[in-house]
């Protein structure tokens, strides 16, 4: 007997499945390039952070690396004992400590740059003119949306070809 109550997915039409494949292949093929640095893809993230926003609480570099807190906790201690970053006491607020990169932190990141940037360049190959802006322009607007906790009512709905029924967009 069949399931009626079963929904209908299509794993290859889910947007987050696709997000996750580009993001698992782009991390493995940047853990091989990270290893000639000894370092791996988390402490990227956190280099990358901190060379783009100069100076972040735990909480904003947890945010932008999407690190949780004590993965991120562990992997600052590292940082720090291997001189790439430092902490620093908040000049507006003392309970606030501020991370940024030391000197050997910032020239660490520029030896893996042309790595991590040439990997990006392989990923965006053959995409229209663009279609890269357009992509991040919509990953914004899908991050802002969750952020914001839209609900399923404040979605838009588009029209499924064929029998005129509404479905939410993937």
């Amino acid at each position: 007997m069949a399931d009626t109550n079963r929904p209908t997915f299509n794993l290859d039409s889910h947007t987050f499945y696709w997000l996750t494949q580009v993001v698992g292949a782009r991390d493995r093929e940047l853990a091989a390039a990270l290893k000639a640095h000894q370092l791996r893809v988390p402490e990227w993230r956190t280099l990358a952070a901190l060379f783009s926003r100069q100076r972040c609480s735990m909480s904003e570099l947890s945010d932008a690396t999407t690190i949780d807190r004590t993965t991120l906790t562990r992997t600052v201690d590292r940082m720090v004992r291997s001189g790439w970053l430092s902490r620093l006491a908040d000049a507006n607020d003392m309970r606030i400590t501020r991370l940024s990169l030391t000197a050997e932190g910032r020239k660490l990141f520029s030896r893996i740059w042309p790595d991590a940037e040439r990997i990006d360049t392989i990923a965006r190959a053959g995409l229209p003119e663009g279609a890269a802006e357009m992509l991040r322009w919509t990953l914004q607007q899908m991050k802002q949306n969750l952020d914001a906790g839209v609900t399923a009512a404040d979605t838009p709905t588009s029209t499924k070809s064929g029998n005129g029924a509404k479905q939410r967009a993937a």
